[in-house]
């Protein structure tokens, strides 16, 4: 971040200071953020002998984003921390109390690489006493503004891209038109007493399911670090509501996981997260909610290698355990 200071009046400073600053957050929650960052100013009079100001501030705290950050988001942050305040005389020199708060807002990516602009106003306050031979000079703190602009990298960032892929397929004609298997579980509808079985689910000679097997889906697919289900993914958790309603005497485990992609806690969470959003979309959809539950389990059950992004797209998974 670069950063453009308006002093304080009581600093006695005409001209505006000038700054950077390097900042590092982690996604709390859907909306929170907590933000660390280091930022160093320059505020200087131009007159020879003058209280020039150099100072070097660490700030922890929040910020809350209106959206997702996958498009133009504004935010509220607010921070608190230490200033070193370099002055002169250098018996002035301190360490003091600093906090601020402001408004601000980020632009959605603008490359692969995820990098979007930030741009930001704070206002900040200086606890510094003042300059011991300045017989004015303030004793109760300063109180300044900085506005700020910079770019943000998201840290682990990947774009997903989905394709359809077309196969087309020739055979020769037959005579003998074989019997009509809707749902495609290899019984012949007029055997099949379960309608709408889910596809690659093992089946009895019914056609209905068959109790403690997981039947995984790769083609769920959520919003980029959020539990928001993509619009995508509903025919196949339509298909899903329409199977369970059919065929109601088990229930199921929802089991969501990710690959290794950040933290462990972090993912148990998201995956906790997003699995819950499959229930109550089921839910929603007329499945009883007292035949569902879900559970998160991050990145614990990999089928694949975490190193390869294919193995990756492979671990990022929603499982159904049918269960008694």
């Amino acid at each position: 971040m670069f950063h453009y200071v308006v002093p304080d009046e009581d600093r006695a400073i005409t001209r505006q200071g000038l700054g950077w600053g390097l900042l590092y957050g982690r996604q709390v929650s859907d909306h929170v953020w907590w933000e660390t960052s280091g930022d160093a100013y320059a505020l200087e009079t131009g007159i020879d002998g003058a209280a020039d100001y150099y100072q070097g501030a660490v700030t922890t705290g929040l910020s809350y984003a209106f959206g997702d950050r996958t498009s133009f988001t504004p935010f509220v942050v607010g921070a608190i921390g230490v200033i070193y305040d370099d002055v002169v005389p250098d018996d002035d020199d301190s360490y003091n109390l600093h906090a601020n708060v402001g408004v601000g807002a980020v632009t959605g990516p603008m490359f692969d690489n995820g990098l979007k602009l930030r741009a930001e106003a704070r206002y900040m306050y200086d606890d510094f006493d003042g300059v011991s031979t300045d017989a004015s000079a303030n004793q109760g703190g300063f109180n300044d503004w900085r506005f700020s602009l910079g770019f943000e990298v998201p840290l682990g960032y990947t774009k997903v891209v989905e394709k359809e892929k077309i196969v087309y397929q020739t055979k020769e004609v037959e005579k003998v038109v074989a019997a009509a298997d809707s749902d495609g579980d290899g019984i012949p509808d007029g055997r099949d007493q379960c309608p709408n079985t889910l596809a690659g689910a093992q089946v009895d000679g019914k056609g209905c399911l068959l109790k403690n097997q997981t039947i995984s889906f790769n083609n769920i697919g959520f919003e980029l670090n959020s539990a928001k289900i993509t619009a995508s993914s509903r025919p196949t958790l339509d298909r899903m509501a329409d199977s369970l309603k059919s065929q109601t005497d088990f229930n199921v485990e929802i089991a969501g996981h990710t690959d290794s992609t950040g933290s462990a806690e972090y993912n148990e969470g998201l995956s906790d997260r997003r699995a819950q959003s499959v229930r109550q979309y089921l839910i929603d959809q007329g499945v009883a909610a007292d035949r569902l539950t879900a559970k998160g389990y991050g990145e614990l059950e990999p089928v694949a290698s975490n190193d390869t992004a294919s193995g990756r797209a492979m671990n990022r998974r929603v499982e159904l355990r049918v269960k008694q």
